[in-house]
């Protein structure tokens, strides 16, 4: 195991150590090493084509680095199964299933995580989509869907919540509730992962700040 990353219960929200990965013969990620304490809220810069969406997924355990070690809230990031139980990961293109309506989205998503279905509707008015909970999600909007998507993560509120541009394809008032319901997973206890092109926004969610480009991660100066 690389030199400095203990296993142990889950002090660390995130620990990884010389990780890399490969894809075919291109190079994303080289040699990242990060700690994200539990509870703190970081964002993630970067040009597009920096390695961020990557970056994400292989925290969320959808992605095996091709070498070096990593940890999620204790857990080996290659036991996927323990991982995914402890990580929600919101992409940007918020993931529904096109032929299940809104309710039926939310709920399947709480079924899978054995949480009370008849908490649905409440979430959906929350993200103000009451009126279209019976709608296949196919014939939502862009915006329509990033809302679901949102639900979706602030009613699961998992440990470790990764979030990928929340605040593309939204108004002013939807980028007002991406900062209300994110901080309240925040203040619930989720650690944030916010990768975003928007720092000014996200640093008011996570003032921590690195930036990622060609693989290399680093540190933003306050």
């Amino acid at each position: 195991m690389a030199q400095g990353l203990t296993p142990g219960g889950p002090h660390h929200a995130v620990q990884l150590r010389g990780l890399w990965l490969r894809l075919g013969r291109e190079v994303i990620l080289r040699g990242i090493d990060l700690d994200i304490p539990q509870g703190q809220h970081v964002t993630l810069l970067g040009p597009n084509g920096a390695g961020k969406t990557t970056l994400l997924r292989l925290l969320a355990s959808a992605l095996r680095p091709t070498r070096g070690e990593g940890r999620i809230l204790g857990y080996d990031l290659h036991d996927a199964a323990a991982v995914r139980e402890q990580v929600h990961l919101m992409p940007v293109d918020a993931a529904l299933y096109p032929d299940l309506t809104c309710r039926e989205n939310l709920e399947f998503a709480l079924r899978m995580h054995g949480q009370p279905l008849d908490s649905a509707g409440a979430a959906l008015a929350r993200v103000g989509l009451a009126a279209a909970a019976d709608r296949r999600a196919r014939f939502l909007s862009a915006g329509m869907r990033k809302r679901l998507a949102l639900a979706r993560a602030w009613q699961l509120g998992r440990p470790l919540t990764l979030v990928d541009e929340p605040f593309a394809n939204l108004d002013a008032a939807g980028r007002q509730l991406v900062l209300e319901l994110l901080g309240e997973l925040g203040a619930r206890g989720s650690t944030l992962v916010i990768a975003a092109h928007e720092p000014e926004l996200a640093a008011r969610l996570a003032p921590r700040q690195l930036h990622l480009e060609a693989g290399q991660l680093r540190e933003v100066a306050g």
